[in-house]
């Protein structure tokens, strides 16, 4: 087709596809949030803070882990040719 022809469109991905790549990206938020709810339990636990305080704030660190990878995930990546990339 010549030089200027333009490559065919992105093949669109299956609904089943779509969903297991949707899944990854949620389990791996998922293991993070646990990760970080058990790094805070073992902290706080070895500072001697109660058992009711050190739940609260674990499942506080979780959530706030979740959504902070949620919010995270909305954000654009910068323009290739931008030089604050570096």
């Amino acid at each position: 087709m010549g030089r200027h022809a333009t490559a065919g469109g992105p093949v669109p991905r299956s609904r089943g596809e779509r969903v297991r790549a949707s899944a990854v990206r949620w389990l791996e938020r998922l293991v993070l949030a646990v990760g970080a709810g058990a790094a805070t339990l073992a902290v706080l636990r070895w500072t001697g803070v109660g058992w009711t305080t050190t739940w609260w704030c674990v499942g506080g660190v979780a959530v706030l882990v979740l959504v902070a990878g949620a919010l995270a995930s909305t954000v654009p990546s910068p323009h290739p040719g931008d030089d604050a990339r570096r």
